[in-house]
């Protein structure tokens, strides 16, 4: 931590140096999130705390940025340090289409992907990706792919990487949406260490149609085939497969959403670990009451369905702020 936080402050003053004037980038986000599950496939928690964003960014030109500052959780009733913060270090290019980062950097309005792929408790302990990022964006298409180390290979580490892409080509009211996301896990350098190299990944290829906002309703329907498959080299890839569909209505400060996967189980160590299932359904009933241009806010109620277990639910109160 002691180091971190130097070579933040040396990278600063160096930039000072060179006469910069630094703007800022500050978030702060509240989150409860009550989870009532009495399943074998999640576990139940309450997630109770108050997370600080802040970096000094240091504006090149109008493309060119560098960013550098804290992502800090601190858990109610836990230790100053119980979540080890993660440092945000990095650079970002970005013109009207096109949006690059190379580093450490927040997730949050980058990367947004179904929980099948990437479970909601990242934004919570794991807020940044520590790689790169592009992203382009365009009339008919939006796409962008990321790389995302999560581990350094090392006598107690083991060598591991996320990769994955997400594209949207869109015509009127209409879209198709490809995703993948891979997760590669190799072997430490224990020579002790005899758990085998993994391979896991999961895609998706969705179709759906979007309805705009019309006095203040919006809906979005969605349905598609899911993908998983998983590895333990050198055994043979097991494979989970089946339908998904989606649902979000939008009117005023209030929403709904809606999701039911059909097929074998959906294995992916990021992922929502009730698709473990099989059958699965989810419905989310909640409500935006700030609406304001610099406050999300989220009150909800989830309900979880899960074939042979029955209904679990979870609630949440998440606000976030931004300057």
């Amino acid at each position: 931590m002691k180091k971190s936080l130097f070579i933040i402050v040396l990278a600063l003053a160096c930039l000072s140096a060179r006469g910069q004037r630094p703007g800022y980038a500050i978030s702060f986000y509240q989150v409860f999130d009550n989870r009532e599950y009495f399943s074998e496939f999640a576990f139940p928690q309450t997630i109770f705390g108050a997370r600080l964003d802040a970096s000094l960014v240091f504006s090149i030109d109008t493309m060119h940025s560098f960013a550098a500052g804290l992502n800090y959780l601190y858990e109610h009733g836990s230790s100053v340090l119980g979540a080890a913060p993660q440092v945000n270090l990095y650079y970002t290019y970005k013109t009207d289409q096109l949006e690059m980062a190379l580093g450490s950097f927040p997730r949050k309005d980058r990367i947004e992907m179904p929980l099948v792929f990437l479970t909601d408790t990242l934004h919570y302990y794991r807020p940044n990706v520590e790689g790169g990022y592009i992203a382009f964006g365009g009339r008919h298409l939006e796409a962008y792919g990321f790389v995302d180390w999560t581990g350094r290979v090392s006598e107690t580490t083991r060598e591991a990487f996320l990769a994955g892409m997400d594209a949207t080509v869109s015509v009127a009211h209409f879209f198709v949406n490809p995703s993948f996301l891979m997760y590669h896990q190799a072997r430490s350098y224990d020579p002790a260490d005899v758990r085998p190299i993994r391979d896991n990944g999961v895609f998706s290829m969705m179709a759906g149609a979007l309805v705009g906002d019309t006095q203040g309703f919006s809906m979005r329907l969605s349905a598609g085939y899911i993908a998983s498959y998983n590895r333990l080299r050198p055994e043979d890839l097991t494979w989970g497969k089946g339908w998904i569909t989606n649902i979000d209505l939008r009117y005023t400060i209030f929403g709904f959403k809606g999701v039911y996967y059909f097929g074998t189980p959906i294995a992916f160590e990021y992922g929502d670990p009730f698709y473990r299932a099989g059958n699965y359904g989810r419905m989310d009933i909640f409500a935006d009451p700030f609406r304001l241009k610099n406050i999300d806010s989220k009150i909800g109620w989830s309900f979880h369905f899960v074939p042979g277990e029955g209904l679990h639910h979870s609630q949440q109160l998440l606000i976030c702020v931004w300057f």
